[in-house]
């Protein structure tokens, strides 16, 4: 291969990279993921809360929506306001503003919803950057498989589905000894410290509490692994059919 063609298929390698990464990323991001896990995890733990287990689930596709998809903060409060009519509680009768400035036991208050509104930009603005490296992806991919056939193109999938798979089974690790820190220190690459903790009885940890996380990272490495798995496979078969079709057949 051309030094052109090399740095092609490391550019190409590095995208595709990225690109199964973020696949798992917008698995998670999926309103029925949300939905999945809420039902399964939402005000599970022992954590007093003024609402139901349906209650909360409601309230955090809500959430969600607000965090990754409208970010109609009228639509979540709403939601909020419907919640604790629906349980009686002292904020039954509270409007938008009241229900701000209510105990985070109760609602989505100004600190939830500033970290929402910071989720919300970083989300959006990855997801515009993970769009254009996609591109890339697709594009050096195309260009080798065209210019170079089809044992390049094997090469870079192949490095690209390992390398993922590396790098995840690292972090699988660290999440299984620690998970605490390795939330703490995710959360510390794209937020200022002490705009992310919130008390155990608020309402969006009662609706996203620990395990959720936990199954959320489950998502993320299922939809990743099983994509770079594919990735490696699919890339060492092009490898071998390249390698025989480029050998001369003997008469």
């Amino acid at each position: 291969m051309k030094l052109m063609d090399r740095v092609a298929a490391a550019v190409a390698a590095a995208a595709l990279a990225v690109t199964l990464v973020a696949a798992g990323l917008a698995a998670c991001c999926l309103p029925q993921t949300t939905q999945v896990l809420a039902e399964a995890f939402s005000g599970t733990e022992d954590t007093a809360t003024p609402f139901s287990h349906a209650q909360l689930v409601r309230a955090a596709v809500a959430t969600r929506d607000y965090t990754v998809g409208s970010h109609d903060r009228a639509a979540v409060m709403d939601v909020v306001a419907a919640v604790n009519r629906d349980a009686d509680t002292a904020f039954a009768d509270a409007d938008e503003a009241a229900l701000e400035t209510a105990p985070d036991v109760y609602t989505l208050d100004a600190e939830a919803l500033s970290h929402l509104d910071d989720v919300y930009g970083v989300v959006s603005t990855s997801f515009v950057a993970l769009g254009v490296i996609a591109l890339v992806a697709l594009a050096g991919c195309v260009f080798l498989g065209a210019r170079c056939g089809r044992r390049a193109l094997g090469g870079v999938l192949a490095l690209a589905g390992a390398a993922v798979i590396v790098v995840f089974a690292l972090l699988a690790a660290w999440v299984v000894v620690d998970f605490n820190g390795f939330f703490a220190a995710f959360h510390s690459l794209f937020f200022a410290d002490g705009s992310w903790t919130f008390s155990y009885d608020s309402l969006l940890i009662t609706m996203y509490p620990p395990a959720f996380w936990m199954g959320m990272g489950a998502v993320w490495l299922a939809v990743t692994g099983v994509l770079s798995i594919l990735a490696f496979i699919v890339g060492g078969f092009l490898r071998r059919s390249g390698r025989e079709h480029s050998v001369p057949k003997r008469s």
